[in-house]
């Protein structure tokens, strides 16, 4: 008669086989556990945010813009004083000025601002020469070129030049020195301009700019 013998293994859990043979992680946090670990960081992440928004204190813009000296030197146009006639006229930009260099009727060299202080009409665009005035070919403004002294404002043609004066206010002509160079005289015409006069008119601008949204030192109207 054969005999049947049992072999009873000793009950062991599968969570336990499963850590014996390292397929399974250790212990693991609650959920709750994990949610009070998310709260205390963020709290300890505004507490740090805060004591920060304390110390930093509000800097005031301010806005400032380079003043710009003069600064002069004599240029050199390249044209001769023999090549120019009485009364003949001619445009030059020197260092970022407009000028306008020629001679009186008695053959006397000058040197003047290209624009005409009412609206920047161009004199080099049929301006006469009558003795030692210049005028303005779009409204008659004439002035001394020896002194750029005002003489006649805005005189043509009849009521319209007038009433185009009244928009601006009277203002001399800009002159320039020159001379001659060259041994006696003989070399071609230099005029003294001030180099940095570009860089002066943009720092003001830009300043001008500034004050369209609020002063210039950081302030606001």
């Amino acid at each position: 008669m054969a005999m049947e013998v049992a072999f009873l293994a000793p009950s062991v859990s599968q969570p336990a086989v499963a850590q014996h043979m390292g397929t399974a992680p250790g212990p693991q946090p609650s959920s709750g556990f994990g949610m009070k670990l998310a709260a205390g960081v963020c709290s300890a992440a505004a507490a740090v945010g805060l004591a920060s928004s304390r110390k930093r204190s509000k800097t005031a813009a301010r806005y400032t813009t380079q003043t710009i000296l003069p600064s002069l030197a004599w240029i050199k146009t390249g044209v001769k004083a023999s090549e120019l006639q009485p009364t003949e006229l001619k445009a030059l930009t020197l260092a970022g000025n407009d000028v306008l260099i020629g001679k009186t009727e008695a053959g006397a060299l000058f040197c003047v601002g290209n624009l005409c202080p009412h609206i920047g009409t161009p004199m080099s665009e049929g301006a006469d020469v009558i003795g030692d005035v210049i005028v303005c070919p779009l409204h008659g403004s004439s002035f001394k070129v020896t002194t750029g002294e005002l003489i006649d404002w805005c005189v043509s043609p009849p009521i319209i030049g007038p009433l185009t004066g009244l928009i601006v206010d009277k203002k001399n002509l800009l002159i320039f020195e020159c001379r001659q160079g060259g041994f006696l005289g003989s070399g071609e015409v230099e005029v003294l301009v001030d180099t940095n006069a570009k860089k002066a008119y943009e720092a003001g601008y830009w300043k001008g700019l500034l004050d369209a949204q609020g002063k210039d030192d950081g302030t606001y109207y």
